[in-house]
């Protein structure tokens, strides 16, 4: 991920994308999965960069009126687009095949400091924890009788006659959430909380591991010596 943020040449993004195929296909994750992923950040990331083809450059592609399409533009928005999708993908694989305490942990031995560690640890579960609950107070409001009018992305739905039961919801929510947060936090302090971290480093003595962590750094400096020095411009 270092390496390919400091890609700038877009005949260096084929290759960057490249290995982002080959690592997906080597995890095993579906496809789909990842392009779900992509979706959201996907659109963003076009919405932000679909002004430099005709805001940046001088070398005219198409013009029509005062709208001109630039080659140094476009190839910007190419550049960035594909780099930041590339790092996307990277850090949803990342997250997907490894587990949440290892990778914590990993990056406790790469000197991030403890608390912030631990205070990412205890919002993920914190979250899990809010979703069951959300799902648990739509499960009883469905048993006693209420059903979903519409959708909010379906023209002409009922939903807004929902908004009462969804803010009640929300609220009982919320209101939940806090008091639960500090029976944790009781829980946390009556065994020991603030005395050792909770994340523990446990060294990876799998040589596959190394192996791999290996090919990563070869070819992250692979990356930085073609674009900084391994052919002249």
């Amino acid at each position: 991920m270092a390496a390919f943020a400091q890609v700038q040449r877009l005949a260096l993004l084929p290759l960057v994308w490249a290995l982002v195929v080959a690592l997906w296909a080597l995890s095993g994750l579906p496809w789909r999965r990842g392009l779900n992923r992509l979706a959201a950040p996907g659109v963003l990331l076009i919405a932000f960069v679909l002004f430099l083809p005709f805001a940046v450059g001088d070398t005219l592609l198409w013009q029509w009126g005062s709208l001109a399409l630039r080659w140094e533009g476009l190839e910007r928005a190419l550049c960035l687009g594909g780099r930041s999708l590339a790092l996307l993908a990277l850090a949803t694989l990342l997250l997907e095949t490894t587990p949440l305490p290892e990778l914590l942990a990993a990056l406790r031995a790469l000197g991030i400091p403890d608390l912030l560690l631990e205070l990412a640890w205890l919002t993920q579960r914190y979250l899990q924890e809010v979703a069951a609950q959300w799902q648990q107070m739509q499960r009883a409001a469905r048993l006693r009788g209420w059903q979903p009018r519409g959708s909010l992305w379906r023209p002409g739905s009922a939903w807004r006659q929902d908004l009462p039961f969804l803010a009640a919801a929300v609220g009982t929510l919320l209101v939940r959430s806090y008091e639960r947060s500090q029976r944790v936090y009781q829980a946390l302090r009556l065994r020991g909380y603030g005395q050792a971290p909770l994340v523990r480093v446990t060294a990876g003595r799998d040589p596959w591991s190394w192996a791999a962590s290996g090919l990563a750094v070869a070819v992250a400096l692979g990356l930085v010596w073609v674009q900084f020095g391994g052919y002249p411009d």
